[in-house]
């Protein structure tokens, strides 16, 4: 009979197991206007929305719900924790996503945790409009804002395992659009990274910075330090018509960033559209469209010790499309020479990109539109393979130069095809492979040389 007790009390205790375990992977799931948020576009919703948060995170996980609705907040909403797993979600209805708009100059919605030697906790973000207060402050001499330390973000998420942003869209900030990085950005433990990081079916208008002696913001999506990221089928769009200035990137991966797939985005209006850094690569950037500048895609990488590892860049679409002539914005990176901007900028010493593809691409510059340099690309890196990608030049006549192909390195183009281009300009290479470079590529009227 003890025996039979026994046996009893512990099937007893392993089904109280598993109901607590059950219990606790189930999201506890808190509505803001449980909490008297209104949502009604004219109360101040700033206190009961943070409440919501702030009993939120007294769960290991959980929900927070904004209903149908414009949620009014005065000043930016914090969620601060270590190891939880929270979720916020808005309620879309008739297509409409809730819009929490913040009329203050601040950052909207900040989501925060440590640095640890191995990252913890989680965060969603959905089905929500976020806009910050800086439509109201354009680029001008007087903005207070303008070549200042202080930047500020429509969603900004430190120190976390994993971040995931899907149908989110951010606007009118002056700053960072989408933050993602640990608060300390070099010489951390592998594992202390955001493990893994998506922004999907996004759209980030009207993000900007100008900081030009720093030029550390000014972002549509900022990534840093993730072990692998998906950047895919957003838009990045900064109406330059609305902000008057550029913004600095479209889209950062940067510092120890490696394993990121970024596809599909549509840029527009910023100084360089795709850049990456100091970052560990590993990277696939492919089926991007970006226009409204005359710098698309910049690589730079100094050699970083058994980190260095290779990119592919496939099947993208550069161009100036939309960057209206003599339109006064103010340009930031590369300057100082009229050859070192343009479409695909890489640039990469002691073979530390070797392997790197750059396939089926199509960079157009079009004298209809503003173009800063005298080049259509800038290839210097080492060991890359280049094949199969368009170079074209359309009203040549309208612009200030002619324009020149420049490659810096051993990097020979196979089946390229150049129309408009002044000069193929390269470094200085054997006869054997002079003739592989006019035998394997169509260069059109191009002039070839090798004096680089």
């Amino acid at each position: 009979m003890c025996r039979y007790k026994f046996l009893l009390l512990i099937i007893c205790q392993l089904l109280n197991y598993q109901l607590s375990f059950g219990q606790q992977s189930v999201a506890k799931v808190l509505n803001v206007k449980d909490f008297g948020a209104r949502g009604n576009g004219i109360t101040d919703d700033y206190i009961p929305i943070q409440k919501c948060i702030d009993e939120a995170l007294k769960n290991q996980k959980s929900k927070v719900i904004f209903p149908p609705g414009k949620y009014i907040i005065s000043k930016g909403l914090v969620a601060h924790y270590i190891a939880n797993d929270l979720e916020i979600s808005g309620q879309v209805q008739n297509n409409i996503y809730p819009t929490v708009s913040c009329i203050n100059p601040v950052s909207v919605l900040s989501i925060r945790g440590y640095l640890e030697p191995e990252s913890i906790g989680t965060v969603s973000i959905n089905n929500l409009n976020i806009k910050g207060a800086f439509g109201k402050f354009p680029y001008s001499k007087s903005n207070r804002f303008v070549n200042g330390n202080q930047w500020y973000s429509g969603i900004s998420v430190t120190d976390k395992k994993s971040a995931i942003v899907k149908n989110v869209n951010i606007s009118d900030i002056y700053g960072e659009g989408l933050y993602i990085s640990t608060t300390k950005q070099v010489d951390i433990p592998l594992k202390a990274r955001f493990n893994n990081v998506s922004v999907l079916d996004c759209k980030v208008i009207n993000c900007w910075g100008y900081n030009p002696k720093s030029d550390d913001y000014g972002d549509g999506i900022y990534i840093a330090d993730v072990s692998s990221a998906i950047i895919k089928n957003n838009l990045i769009q900064n109406n330059f018509s609305v902000t008057k200035q550029l913004g600095r990137c479209g889209i950062v991966i940067e510092f120890m960033a490696e394993n990121c797939i970024v596809s599909g985005n549509k840029i527009f209006g910023y100084d360089r559209g795709i850049h990456l850094e100091a970052d560990y690569g590993n990277h696939t950037i492919s089926q991007n469209v970006i226009s409204g500048s005359d710098m698309g895609i910049v690589l730079f990488n100094s050699s970083i010790p058994g980190q260095n590892k290779p990119v592919k860049i496939i099947g993208n679409t550069v161009s100036n499309d939309g960057f209206p002539r003599l339109n006064g914005l103010k340009r930031t990176r590369d300057i100082q020479a009229i050859s070192d901007r343009s479409l695909l900028n890489f640039e990469a010493a002691n073979n530390s990109r070797a392997g790197s593809l750059i396939e089926n691409n199509t960079f157009i510059i079009s004298g209809n539109y503003d173009y800063f340099s005298n080049t259509i690309v800038n290839i210097k890196a080492d060991g890359l393979v280049i094949r199969n990608n368009k170079y074209e030049v359309r009203q040549p006549e309208k612009l200030k130069y002619p324009i020149l192909y420049n490659n810096y390195s051993n990097s020979i183009p196979a089946n390229d095809s150049f129309k408009g281009i002044r000069i193929l300009k390269f470094k200085a290479k054997s006869k054997v492979e002079i003739d592989k470079v006019k035998r394997t590529n169509n260069l059109s009227s191009a002039t070839l040389e090798t004096n680089l």
